[in-house]
């Protein structure tokens, strides 16, 4: 499928990258892209070839956030045309923050306003020392809305959202990691070495665990200690029952790879086979 907002490509063994391409306008969001970047995160999900997913950035900026022309423009809709454009981000994130494969943000230039809703459904985010960010719609007299149940997770709670929403400050990489905003800081030329890192531990893993792990950790947490005591046995025995797991603890007993394990060859020639 052909894309004016996005760019989609997959590789050989299974790694996608959905990137941000308006690098014109520093990547701003709007409702071509909300609609995009939601079907191809759908195709991305139903597709049991695709192992995880790289979310990106062309250009020099990650994302600057929702297109203010394109926001300046629903002042003349009506109030139904304006909910179902904001629901188009609304569902773009869930299906991001749900997505049941690895999602690593690759931070590559500035992230404000809603890129940090984007950041924060990453289940990995991984950005350059030289990062800018801010939530900076106060400035505007607009709302961090849509993204605020993702940034707030992420941050850890009301107080650090004050800190941040509140006053627009910009802040460097060093503070994002500090906060949860950020996993890893590195150095440019670093970038995507540290990405092939992750995604060689991720290619050791069971396609089908990593999904149920992450729908695993969103349903504890929003339970209470002994709802989850309650809730996770019969989460092992689903475990006990599956294929995966049974040829996981098989290929570790047998001394051998497990079959969801392929080697990578890579330009130089060599292989590598994430063990």
């Amino acid at each position: 499928m052909a894309y004016e907002t996005i760019a989609l490509e997959t590789d050989a063994r299974g790694i996608a990258t959905l990137t941000l391409n308006r690098p014109e306008v520093h990547n701003a969001m709007n409702g071509l892209m909300w609609e995009e970047g939601l079907e191809a995160t759908q195709r991305l999900a139903a597709d049991d070839a695709v192992r995880a997913v790289v979310l990106a950035g062309a250009g020099k900026s990650f994302c600057s956030g929702a297109d203010l022309k394109y926001q300046l423009a629903q002042r003349e809709a009506g109030t139904a045309e304006k909910a179902a454009e904001a629901d188009k981000f609304v569902r773009w994130l869930q299906a991001l923050d749900t997505l049941p494969k690895l999602l690593i943000g690759r931070i590559q230039g500035p992230a404000y306003a809603g890129a940090l809703g984007l950041i924060s459904v990453c289940d990995l985010a991984i950005g350059v020392d030289s990062l800018v960010f801010a939530i900076t719609e106060a400035r505007l007299g607009l709302m961090p809305a849509m993204i605020s149940p993702y940034v707030m997770r992420r941050l850890g709670g009301a107080a650090k959202a004050r800190r941040y929403f509140l006053n627009g400050r910009r802040f460097d990489a060093q503070e994002a990691l500090s906060v949860g905003l950020l996993d890893r800081v590195v150095a440019p030329q670093e970038l995507d070495r540290a990405i092939e890192e992750e995604i060689g531990l991720l290619l050791q893993c069971g396609p089908q665990a990593v999904g149920k792990i992450k729908q695993l950790i969103a349903h504890v947490a929003h339970l209470g200690f002994e709802q989850a005591l309650s809730y996770t046995p019969g989460q092992v025995i689903g475990m006990w029952d599956s294929a995966e797991a049974a040829e996981g603890m098989a290929s570790f007993l047998e001394k051998r790879k497990p079959a969801w394990v392929a080697a990578v060859r890579h330009e130089n020639g060599g292989s590598e086979d994430g063990q």
